[in-house]
């Protein structure tokens, strides 16, 4: 059950990937908007019902990644508009669990090989590899709670 919902969950993340999302304008989506739509500031303000510095600020503060999603559902609301927020990964979400999962499988192989090399046990290098291999299938497999922890 927990490997379907996962895979749920990745199936989602992976949409949004190809997904075009269209990058802020440089202004920000609320001034190009709002002029878009031939509405002045202080005709922006009055519908929110605040100050024209205040709607001027809201702009900046776009521009500058200091709004909050609050402010921004309250102006998309005056706007006609929905707001949209999304986490796009930049890459499917298996790849990077796969690689999370080597980088980890690969610290635990090379304490476990340091310790085989003080008693002249170690492995060829290409047991190591497939040992680490091993490791990181199990650990995709499993996802154990300490995956993203670096330890």
């Amino acid at each position: 059950m927990k490997n379907i919902l996962r895979e749920q969950y990745q199936s989602k993340m992976n949409q949004l990937i190809d997904f075009n999302v269209q990058c802020r304008p440089k202004e920000g989506w609320i001034r190009t908007l709002r002029k878009t739509l031939g509405m002045s500031s202080p005709q922006l303000a009055r519908q929110l019902g605040v100050s024209k510095s205040q709607a001027s600020q809201m702009e900046r503060m776009e521009c500058e990644d200091r709004i909050t999603l609050k402010q921004l559902r309250r102006v998309a609301e005056v706007l006609d508009c929905d707001l949209q927020y999304a986490l796009v990964p930049r890459k499917p979400v298996e790849e990077m669990v796969r690689m999370r999962a080597r980088l980890k499988a690969q610290k635990l192989v090379d304490k476990t090989n340091a310790q085989m090399v003080l008693e002249a046990q170690q492995l060829s290098r290409d047991a190591l590899e497939k040992q680490v291999e091993r490791e990181a299938d199990r650990l995709v497999r499993e996802l154990p709670r300490d995956l993203w922890e670096d330890s």
